[in-house]
């Protein structure tokens, strides 16, 4: 992963609302392309919404962060937008 990209990313992140991250997370849905720009955005990603202390199982358990599904913050919890 460049590293450049996911410091970039990640700060950009560290400076976001919740309700923001959200939404980077939704935008990503149903977009098929992958390269190295996009595994620092989602890596970036999922580790700023972990570091908040939000519970991401719902899309991550370790393998790669699954984007199959819009999805909304509930207690601390991303859900699967229903």
């Amino acid at each position: 992963m460049n590293n450049s990209f996911y410091n970039d990313f990640a700060a950009h992140f560290a400076a976001s609302t919740l309700t923001s991250l959200v939404r980077s997370f939704n935008s990503q849905v149903g977009k098929r392309g992958f390269n190295s720009v996009r595994a620092a955005h989602d890596q970036a990603l999922i580790d700023e919404l972990v570091r908040r202390g939000i519970d991401v199982s719902a899309v991550f358990d370790g393998t790669p962060l699954s984007f199959a599904h819009h999805v909304e913050l509930n207690n601390k919890i991303i859900v699967i937008r229903k």
